[in-house]
């Protein structure tokens, strides 16, 4: 099907009119339709009653760009009222008609429009006033996978999102393996590496505007007769109206003799990887568990001298084709139901101490450094203070929507659930997201 668009369409097209974002809008609109994937966002900037800055983000067609160009240019300068009058049919006419089949589709600026005015009128019953510079409707504790993903749609959404770390950003993304390839995540096509999306998810929340501090967050103070949790760092305060805690989890400590020992002053004990240079040709013992144990000794393949990966279980209970990757790194050597008794050595590690528990029989290697990767526990310190509810494992407690037992107090993430799924981790900070705006918008 063809249709002729008309001059004024085609130069609302491609010179559009008043696009972009506004510093600390008044209000946002937004609609879409999820049939043709039209979706489009108008802020405002009100004064005296009177639209005195208004701009447009939008994904969709020619028609799309050109209806909201065209809306944004009759809206400004008129009072809230007049704006609310302008219709579909006129911004058509004023753009010297759409295509029939455009006018349902394409023609939904004057929806943003009137959805924006709406928010505005509706902070205003409510006595929502202008936050201040250090002043956030969302902030989020924590920038991992979960972190980001809740930041990023609380911006998108509309909502001033501030979000903390004071470690690396990532997470775990970046403290296992950085280099290794995701390829469970649905819908990537294109594999990347877990650092690569790390920077993705950076750069996602940047450009819809989340406010990125790389800094500890060391206290939270939650008011009874305030609506604002305030969250205290070295630099300074900041206020937010919800929390999201995100802060991950950490590597628990194995008890194993010889730990405590090695794991001060360089003495050759990790946990994490996330340098695997610093392994380089060196005999390497990785013992735990799970994927995390596969994943790390995955990732020394081709760095490390040699790799010895041990568990005290029957099987690292992971996919077949994880397992047939480690495999078949060479000077790999695998190592099932037995346990790790003793790390030894002078200064540094020089032995580990083994047992196979179906023959009971003990071995000593020559090792330059082990790889503890025994298990995960939730960063919970910060709930614990604030008296949010944690399960008998020690992961804070919510309902379906991440909510906590202290209102407007959510948890995402590891600190939140056992389900270490990159998917799963985004997913929860999506749903907070959307949940943090019906509750702040009334939507």
């Amino acid at each position: 099907m063809s249709f002729e668009y008309s001059e004024k369409v085609k130069d609302h097209f491609r010179n559009p009119r008043n696009v972009g974002t506004i510093k600390d809008a008044d209000a946002t609109g937004r609609v879409g339709n999820p049939v043709c994937g039209d979706m489009m966002e108008i802020q405002l900037k009100v004064e005296d009653n009177v639209i005195k800055d208004i701009k447009f983000k939008t994904f969709g067609c020619a028609s799309a760009i050109a209806t909201s160009s065209m809306v944004t240019e009759i809206a400004k300068g008129k009072t809230l009222e007049e704006a609310l009058e302008i219709t579909r049919q006129d911004v058509a006419d004023e753009l010297d008609g759409l295509p029939p089949i455009k006018m349902h589709c394409s023609n939904l600026a004057a929806d943003a429009l009137h959805a924006a005015i709406n928010d505005y009128m509706e902070k205003q019953e409510k006595g929502i006033t202008q936050l201040g510079e250090d002043e956030y409707e969302v902030a989020v504790i924590g920038g991992g996978a979960a972190g980001l993903a809740a930041a990023t749609i609380s911006s998108y959404v509309g909502l001033k999102t501030v979000v903390f770390d004071g470690g690396q950003w990532g997470g775990m993304l970046n403290k296992f393996c950085p280099d290794k390839l995701i390829e469970n995540y649905p819908g990537l096509t294109d594999k990347m590496t877990t650092r690569e999306l790390t920077q993705s998810l950076l750069d996602d929340a940047r450009k819809q505007e989340a406010k990125l501090v790389n800094e500890h967050v060391n206290d939270v103070e939650i008011e009874i007769d305030s609506d604002f949790k305030t969250l205290t760092t070295d630099s300074g305060t900041y206020k937010a109206r919800m929390l999201v805690l995100a802060s991950g989890s950490s590597p628990v400590k194995s008890g194993i003799p010889g730990e405590e020992k090695f794991a001060m002053d360089d003495g050759g004990i990790f946990y994490l990887t996330a340098d695997p240079s610093r392994l380089t040709d060196k005999r390497v013992l990785v013992y735990g568990r799970g994927y995390n144990a596969l994943s790390t000794a995955g990732c020394l393949g081709g760095i490390a001298a040699s790799v010895t990966l041990a568990t005290d279980e029957a099987s690292f209970m992971v996919p077949d084709r994880e397992m047939d990757r480690v495999k078949c790194i060479e000077g790999l050597k695998m190592l099932t139901s037995t346990t790790l008794l003793e790390i030894q050595g002078a200064a540094k590690i020089e032995k580990a101490v083994l047992e196979d528990q179906n023959e009971g029989e003990r071995v000593e290697i020559i090792v330059d450094a082990v790889v503890l990767a025994t298990g995960m526990v939730p960063n919970v310190g910060l709930m614990e203070k604030l008296g949010v509810e944690v399960d008998e494992s020690g992961f804070v407690k919510t309902d379906k929507y991440q909510r906590t037992s202290l209102d407007g107090v959510y948890a995402i993430g590891n600190v939140a659930s056992d389900i270490d799924l990159l998917v799963v981790a985004e997913a929860q900070g999506t749903i907070v997201a959307h949940d943090a705006y019906r509750k702040l918008r009334g939507g």
